[in-house]
């Protein structure tokens, strides 16, 4: 079984343990547009593929599948995944499965505004969104929504674009600066990230719990696990309800009594490590997943503090 890692940027741990979860019993290739993305020289081996934009994407990802022995494709990239997921058949018809949710559970995820709506309908705590500028005014001036307030672009990715305001002037010139976005309540809280896993049947079967400490640009540097048995439930329930397939990875805030879950990205998550370290085994489960395994829930009482600590590594390569 050959494995494909796309978008594989910086995530040379990851790629490792790809390859130690095949066992010697494939490969793992990478992918991705640019020639310095320092995770492609941990993969067996590696190509270079046009960015997800270019019209050319698809095709040439088929080929090289095709040319390879593509058993499964993971990707790494935001914007990679609705186009996967809008062609998983083709690739499927290929003898490729791509480890990607639904069309329209990644149109969820990735609309902020369509987030608000799901956690809204679905009984979840949710931040109060807003698509009109009309109308997060009134509700501020109504008291029921208070600054300061963030303004997001509505499709964004590690936090690019975020701007916290603290005065009508200041939310009005940011609204009209930026095309497409909302205007969020600021959550003061404790924020936690979570990486889950759901499996063939769109069931979580596995989850683990981090305290964010330290995040700089929407990348998380610092971080220390947290078995907290509610926040679990309730990020159960949320990816079961939404139907996620495959690596999840949430972002919330805790306020008081209160879980707000602020991002749902189906996909690996950043500090994925950590989860890794505490005895997720995400990696051999997309395995599974590529070979058609039933994969049961194996839910770990993974100890308390322990700590993530992001540091540098330097590749070199003469081009």
């Amino acid at each position: 079984m050959n494995v494909l890692i796309t978008s594989a940027g910086k995530r040379g741990y990851l790629i490792r343990y790809f390859k130690a979860a095949l066992k010697g019993k494939g490969r793992v290739f990478a992918a991705d547009c640019s020639q310095y993305a320092p995770a492609l020289y941990d993969a067996d081996e590696y190509f270079l593929i046009p960015p997800v934009s270019d019209s050319e994407y698809i095709k040439e990802l088929e080929a090289r599948c095709v040319e390879h022995s593509i058993s499964g494709i993971v990707s790494l990239s935001d914007l990679e995944l609705p186009v996967l997921a809008e062609n998983k058949d083709n690739f499927l018809a290929l003898g490729v499965k791509v480890i990607v949710s639904a069309p329209k559970v990644i149109d969820i995820c990735f609309d902020k505004y369509k987030t608000y709506q799901f956690l809204k309908e679905s009984g979840f705590t949710y931040a109060k969104t807003f698509i009109n500028l009309k109308q997060a005014l009134e509700e501020i001036k109504k008291g029921a929504l208070v600054f300061p307030v963030l303004v997001k672009p509505r499709k964004g990715s590690r936090s690019v674009g975020i701007s916290k305001v603290n005065t009508i002037k200041e939310l009005e010139e940011k609204y009209k600066q930026q095309k497409d976005v909302v205007i969020q309540e600021y959550i003061d809280g404790d924020e936690y990230n979570l990486d889950l896993f759901n499996n063939s049947d769109l069931k979580p079967v596995a989850a683990f719990v981090k305290k964010k400490i330290q995040v700089r640009d929407g990348e998380t540097y610092e971080e220390y696990s947290v078995y907290d048995y509610e926040i679990l439930q309730c990020a159960k329930e949320l990816v079961k309800k939404l139907g996620c397939y495959g690596p999840i990875d949430i972002d919330l805030f805790k306020k008081g009594n209160e879980y707000i879950v602020i991002d749902i990205n189906p996909r690996f998550g950043g500090d994925y490590a950590l989860s890794h370290a505490l005895g997720a085994a995400f990696p051999e489960m997309v395995v599974s997943l590529i070979d058609d395994n039933k994969i049961s829930p194996c839910y770990t009482k993974y100890p308390d503090n322990v700590w993530m600590m992001k540091q540098y590594e330097i590749v070199t390569r003469q081009f």
